[in-house]
Formats: structure tokens, sequence, C-alpha cells
């Protein structure tokens, strides 16, 4: 019989009614399916001694070759296993095994004595014969108490990454929180402009920096952004922007030309097959966008579009460089709004 068909049996019959009961009843079939000569005295020793004199007996030991290998301290069904958690690392202590259980035949609490930290630290694996998966429970049985997995120390090498990943995990559930707090209190450029992007693809509207904020810190939403203070404007030639942000992403720039720079690039990616239609833009003799520099108004002051032949004139002031801008914008259905300007 497979140890899943034994567990699955164990499931469906009455529950041991004490300790004794559970050892026999439940705990030595799953140990035989695990590879354990329950019969021989040799491999699976009841009531063994532990500790010397001062010591005392831990209900099943699992030898091999004259070596211990595991301790299993057996309680009655429906214990508060919690209390007896230090009675069985100390035994698993004196006795030198890297891996113990403490178990009421139905739920089993799978420990690394040796590692550091307080003793529920050292817990790796928490079994329930009842109510986990029968599959995952007989995979789990067989990785941490098979007999060959024990002699070879493969058990051990398991469990550790196992409750190396559980201690993670402890510590994301510890800190995420705190850290998640921290962004909601004071949150930076790069979580504001993802809400506001993932906003404007939900409904194509793109909130402003003061309504993402509001919504974090769950204030009531403004219908219109509070004016920053002391915000430069974005035609001031004496103040250089930091960044734009178009269609909910942030761009570092570093001059009033470097916004007409970004807005073409980003255009030319996602309209290339179209971008011809920007061609027709012009003032009253030149193009504000040509297929060679000769055209434009001033040929040495031009901006190659991403390498794709298209050069812009760069001819302009900083007014006219956030008017440029928006033009290009709405060649291709864009409104005004999805740009703004940034001076940190």
């Amino acid at each position: 019989m497979s140890l899943q068909e034994i567990l699955e049996k164990i499931r469906s019959s009455p529950g041991p009614n004490n300790e004794e009961s559970a050892k026999f009843q439940v705990i030595a079939p799953i140990l035989h399916a695990l590879g354990w000569d329950t019969s021989d005295g040799e491999q699976v020793l009841f009531e063994h001694s532990v500790g010397g004199k001062k010591g005392g007996r831990v209900d099943i030991a699992l030898k091999e070759r004259g070596r211990v290998l595991a301790l299993i301290e057996a309680k009655a069904p429906h214990s508060d296993l919690t209390s007896h958690v230090e009675q069985v690392l100390g035994y698993a202590f004196h006795e030198g095994v890297d891996i113990c259980a403490l178990t009421t035949g139905e739920e089993w609490w799978l420990f690394l004595p040796r590692e550091r930290g307080e003793p529920q630290k050292r817990r790796f694996a928490v079994l329930d014969v009842e109510e986990n998966s029968l599959e995952l429970l007989a995979e789990d049985f067989e990785r941490f108490l098979r007999q060959s997995n024990l002699a070879s120390g493969e058990s051990h090498k398991q469990a550790q990454r196992v409750l190396k990943a559980n201690l993670e995990a402890d510590r994301l559930k510890t800190e995420m929180p705190k850290i998640w707090d921290r962004m909601l209190k004071e949150p930076d450029n790069e979580l504001v402009d993802l809400i506001s992007r993932r906003v404007y693809d939900k409904v194509s509207i793109r909130p402003s920096n003061d309504q993402v904020m509001a919504v974090l810190s769950d204030q009531p939403v403004p219908l219109v952004a509070s004016p920053p203070q002391n915000q430069p404007s974005p035609t001031d030639e004496t103040v250089q922007p930091t960044a734009v942000i178009l269609w909910g992403s942030r761009h570092t720039v570093g001059s009033h030309a470097d916004i007409l720079r970004t807005v073409a690039d980003k255009l030319y990616a996602q309209h290339a097959n179209d971008f011809d239609k920007l061609l027709e833009l012009k003032g009253r003799i030149h193009p504000f966008v040509a297929r060679t520099p000769q055209a434009l108004l001033n040929p040495k002051r031009y901006y190659e579009v991403a390498s794709s032949g298209y050069f812009i004139d760069m001819n302009l002031s900083a007014k006219n460089v956030l008017g440029r801008a928006k033009r290009f914008l709405d060649c291709f259905g864009y409104p005004p709004s999805d740009l703004e300007v940034l001076f940190d």
C-alpha cells in the first residue's frame, strides 16, 4: 500500500483516542510506508532514552547504522503542541539530530533543532493529515522523513531550504507593510507616475499629482489640482525643466529643447508608419519637420528624430518649444493635457 493510500485510510478511519493509539494507529503505518522497519527494534526505537540520567525518553527514535537520524515526540490527539516544543528540541539537541517532529498523529510539526533562533523560528513545516492535500502530504513526508532521504542528508538540505524561505517570507510579511505605509505618507515620483499611468490606461484621463496624492493619503480628491507653490512657468527661459510627463510616464529632460525632442521621439515610437503627418506642419514659409535639414528655417539648428530621417526645426524659444510640442501631439489626436512640464 502506498503512502498516499495509507494517509487516505487514516483520514477515513476513526481518529486515535490517546497517545499510544496515535503511535501505532497512525505514526507507525506512516513510518513503515516511508521505508522504516517498525518491527525489528533496530531502526524504529520506541521510548528511546535521551540525555543520560537527567534526560528523558523520546517516544520514537529513527536509527540507521547505529546513528539516530531523527526523533519523534508523540502527544495525545488534540493536544496543544506549543507547550511541548522546548521538550522535543531539548531531546533533539542532546541526541545531536538534524530533524525532529512533534505530533498528535493527525498534526505534525517538523523542526530543525540545531538552527539558531527561538524555538518556533526553527519549525519548517506543519503537516495536517486531516486537512492537507493527500498528494502534498505524501510529498512532504517523503521529502523530510523517508529513510533513504534522512540517511543521505537530503532531508536536512531540503528542510534548510524550506526554513530559509519561511523566514524570508516572515520578514517580508513584517517589512512590506512598513514600507508601504512610508510610501503612502511620502510617495515618490515613480509611484505617483505609475498610478497616473494606470488611471490613464483605464479611463483615458490623467490625474494630476495632487489628485493621486489625495487618494494615497485617503483625502478628498480635488476636482482641479492645486497650483504648485512657486512653480516656474513652462515658458520661463531662466529656469530649465527637469522632466516631462507624457501619457502618464515621466521622462528626464535637461532643457526646454529636450521637451520637443522627447515628444518627437515618443511620437515616432508610437506612429512611425504615419509620421509623415508632421511634414504638413509649417510656418509662413518653412516646415516644422522635414526630410532634410536644408528645408528648415535654420539648417544648423535641427534634431533628427530617433535616427529616422525626419528633421525638426529647433530654432525656437521656450514658449515656442511648448507650443510646437502640443501641435505635434494634436496631429495624432492627443490633447495638450497629455504633456506636463516639471521643475524640481
